[in-house]
């Protein structure tokens, strides 16, 4: 993990950033929150504020998961791993890098994940600023599209990091 400094300090500065998104704009949301909606775009789901904001909040645990995979990853037998040619990547001469690398991927995808909860949290904010409350389609897909492409990127950095045997 000694090379995962740079990484773990953008997943702290982004997850502090949700936090005081979350903390900062709470009280903006009405006293019933729509917090889920249909293909359209409509509310079809309502829920109290504070049910709401606990809610997001409570996804701020998100990075601390990515970040204990990515420490426990090092006590881990080699068979919990599936990534190809594993017996080469995880022999016992190469497996202190692999697992670090590995380790520095799963914080990277948690950086992903956060800049997804906020996006989706500032999403909740914008519809319930409207009504009857809409989920604003031409932000959600962009969001969701960003999340997927860099959700297939990573996926494919990840696999052909460990495709090729040198």
């Amino acid at each position: 993990m000694k090379n995962n400094f740079v990484p773990i300090l953008i997943l702290a500065l982004l997850t502090a950033g949700y936090a005081l998104l979350v903390i900062g704009t709470a009280p903006q949301l009405p006293d019933r929150v729509a917090i889920h909606f249909g293909a359209g775009g409509g509310a079809n789901r309502w829920t109290d504020r504070s049910q709401t904001t606990f809610f997001f909040e409570t996804l701020t645990a998100v990075p601390v998961i990515f970040v204990a995979l990515a420490v426990v990853m090092h006590w881990l037998p080699a068979g919990v791993f599936n990534l190809p040619n594993r017996d080469y990547w995880l022999a016992p001469e190469r497996r202190a890098q692999t697992v670090d690398i590995i380790s520095r991927q799963l914080i990277w995808m948690g950086c992903l994940m956060v800049l997804f909860l906020a996006g989706i949290y500032y999403l909740t904010i914008q519809a319930n600023r409207t009504t009857p409350a809409q989920l604003p389609m031409s932000l959600f897909l962009p969001l969701l599209g960003a999340f997927l492409a860099g959700t297939i990127i990573w996926s494919i950095v990840f696999i052909r990091r460990f495709s090729k045997v040198p």
